[in-house]
C-alpha cells in the first residue's frame, strides 16, 4: 500500500470514517497531503476488514509456470482416466454377476 505506515492509513481511515466527516474527503486528504480517491479506498477498506485491511498490502496471485500448467493438465487427465477406469470396473462385476 505504498510508503505510508499502518498507523497512518489507519489514522486517515479512522477519521474518514467518522459519522460527521461524511462527504469530506476532500478535506480530509487536504489535511493529510494525499488524494481524496486514496483517503475513499482506506475508508472502504478500514469498514469492511478494520485495521488488518491496512496493513501489509496482499500480494496478487504469481503467473504460473509452465511446469504447474502441465502438472494440472496431467492431474486432469489422469482424473478423467480414473473416473473412466471405476465405470469400467462397475460395468465388468455387474457383468460377472450375471
Amino acid at each position: 500500500m505504498g510508503g505510508y505506515s499502518k498507523a497512518f492509513r489507519v489514522q486517515v481511515a479512522r477519521e474518514a470514517t467518522q459519522p460527521e466527516m461524511k462527504g469530506m474527503e476532500e478535506h480530509i486528504a487536504r489535511k493529510y497531503g494525499i488524494r481524496p480517491s486514496t483517503v475513499e479506498r482506506w475508508a472502504a477498506i478500514y469498514r469492511e476488514f478494520g485495521e488488518n485491511g491496512l496493513g501489509k498490502k496482499i500480494s496478487s496471485p504469481t503467473k504460473k509456470s509452465d511446469k504447474e500448467i502441465q502438472m494440472e493438465k496431467e492431474i486432469a487427465e489422469l482424473k478423467e482416466e480414473v473416473a473412466i477406469l471405476k465405470k469400467a470396473a462397475a460395468f465388468l462385476a455387474e457383468v460377472g454377476r450375471r
